[in-house]
């Protein structure tokens, strides 16, 4: 669990809970199918009020009910609720590397077969003996 901040807002989020996931996930849909609904034309007001009231939905699905108004306090503005969802994004990849190097300390390295090896070690770059002579790959050595 890491503290995720914006604005006024601060709120632990976890990402390696499911229920957390599916929310989200849920969310993500959600914002997707309202977004469709935005007026395309009209007063430009109106439409970019459309679409930051698609923002404070979402904040307010996975984060929790109010939580775009500490996080944009009272503003409607497109450019900071992009700035919001950009933040999100980064943390939730920030999280997601964290989580992956954690997560490969405890994972068995497969070697394969002697094929697959080889294989993978020509992708690699990695040198390769034959008999007495040792090949590099590309003439390093």
């Amino acid at each position: 669990m890491s503290l995720f901040k914006f604005g006024n807002l601060e709120a632990e989020i976890d990402f390696t809970d499911v229920l957390f996931l599916e929310n989200l996930e849920d969310a993500k849909q959600a914002m997707k199918e309202e977004a469709a609904r935005v007026p395309k034309t009209g007063k430009t007001a109106d439409i970019i009020r459309a679409q930051c009231q698609c923002y404070f939905n979402f904040f307010d699905r996975v984060i929790g009910e109010g939580a775009h108004e500490e996080m944009f306090q009272g503003k409607i503005s497109l450019n900071a609720c992009l700035d919001a969802a950009d933040e999100l994004l980064k943390f939730e990849n920030d999280e997601a590397t964290k989580l992956n190097g954690r997560y490969s300390e405890y994972t068995i390295q497969q070697h394969g077969n002697r094929q697959q090896r080889r294989n993978y070690n020509k992708q690699h770059g990695k040198k390769q003996n034959k008999g007495n002579v040792t090949y590099y790959r590309n003439g390093n050595r």
